[in-house]
């Protein structure tokens, strides 16, 4: 008896995770050209606070519009121009139009899971897989980014 109560406990806590990992919420990948708020970026103030190292890692400032950090020991994938089109760039005016549609399409999984259509969406990092794109001469650095001040 003991043993089949075991059993049962140990397929109901499989069944559970499994239920979970179902119902995961997905999302979705934006890339951000770095260079372009750093070109354009006409806070004086904030040149040199533009990228700078941190005990977190590497934070990325928008020039005030957002704030990102590449955690400590991580490491950034280093590509050749030619792949550069396959990273759709994504501005930072148009991240409140893409929460939108993200909020629009999971809507159904949101509430099948939380029971209302959007819990705890202020925080970009449940929505978005953010990546940083930096430009160089030969080549470009893709960094695997989180939202700063938002729990990853």
């Amino acid at each position: 008896m003991k043993h089949t109560i075991v059993l049962i406990s140990c397929l109901l806590m499989t069944f559970g995770c499994w239920k979970g990992l179902a119902q995961d919420i997905p999302k979705d990948t934006i890339y951000l050209d770095f260079n372009f708020y750093k070109k354009n970026c006409k806070h004086l103030d904030l040149l040199d606070k533009l990228k700078w190292k941190k005990k977190e890692g590497i934070q990325f400032n928008f020039c005030g519009k957002a704030v990102f950090i590449f955690p400590k020991g991580n490491v950034p994938d280093t590509l050749c121009y030619k792949h550069l089109k396959d990273y759709p760039i994504t501005k930072i005016e148009n991240i409140d139009s893409l929460v939108q549609k993200w909020q629009n399409k999971t809507k159904p999984l949101l509430i099948k899971k939380y029971g209302i259509p959007y819990p705890n969406t202020v925080n970009k990092n449940n929505m978005f897989v953010t990546y940083i794109i930096e430009k160089f001469k030969d080549y470009f650095v893709l960094y695997r980014v989180y939202w700063r001040n938002q729990r990853p």
